[in-house]
């Protein structure tokens, strides 16, 4: 995002219009993390989503399992309307609600027995220790055998590291402008935006986005009591992570 920028509607607006460009291989993400999902297609059951954006992840979730109940959590009033839009053929099988992450009061009011809770690119906006408390309360709520996977930007280890993901993702969105696109105009945007954290926030102390070290989350999530705790995806500083509640 822009210097000094912290997350606003309108943040959300240019996400909005440009979320498929600006995420590095965005359907493999999801591909990956819904591959990961405890349960069966004829099965009926819970998923929470944490920030659920304009809907594409529980979208996918949905026509995936066509039996279960989506709870979707966004604070952005401009993003739950494009959600409902797209969503609108879900209505008896979904719920959208305000949230802010930060709060613990969401977490009590969240259905039970529940299977799933699944983030794409919210995590990152929490230090580490609310990191810590986030999946120490969910595996709490979590039903046996149910599951927390993410999907969001990771520390870099070192500055060497956080250079060659800032490469990374800078050449993995000027390939999506030209499939998309047909031309870099699209990368272009995302230069202007300074969208890619790896090159403009990883050391700026101001920044709003907070990525902890996944080495830390990894751990974070078997102190909370997570089994299988594993990274399954990794590509240009973004990962999809989690564990399981045996």
């Amino acid at each position: 995002m822009n210097e000094n920028q912290s997350w606003n509607e309108e943040s959300s607006a240019i996400f909005l219009a440009y979320a498929d460009l600006f995420v590095p291989a965005r359907e493999e993400q999801f591909a990956s993390l819904i591959s990961l999902l405890p349960a069966r297609q004829d099965e009926s059951f819970t998923v929470v989503e944490l920030a659920a954006g304009a809907g594409v992840l529980a979208e996918a979730i949905l026509e995936r399992f066509p039996f279960c109940r989506y709870l979707a959590l966004e604070p952005s009033q401009a993003m739950q309307g494009q959600m409902r839009q797209r969503l609108a053929r879900f209505a008896d099988r979904l719920e959208i609600r305000p949230f802010q992450m930060e709060e613990l009061a969401w977490r009590a009011t969240l259905p039970t027995p529940l299977r799933c809770v699944v983030s794409s690119l919210c995590v990152h906006h929490l230090t580490d220790e609310e990191k810590a408390t986030l999946f120490k309360d969910l595996f709490s709520l979590l039903s046996p055998g149910g599951a927390l996977l993410l999907a969001d930007i990771v520390r870099p280890l070192t500055p060497l590291v956080a250079q060659h993901y800032a490469q990374e993702y800078d050449e993995i969105v000027r390939q999506q402008s030209l499939l998309q696109y047909g031309d870099e105009s699209g990368f272009q945007r995302f230069c202007d935006e300074r969208w890619n954290y790896f090159r403009y926030e990883y050391e700026d102390p101001a920044s709003t986005d907070k990525p902890s070290l996944l080495s830390d989350q990894l751990r974070w999530l078997s102190e909370a009591g997570f089994t299988a705790v594993d990274c399954f995806w990794l590509r240009a500083g973004h990962a999809v992570f989690g564990g399981y509640k045996a």
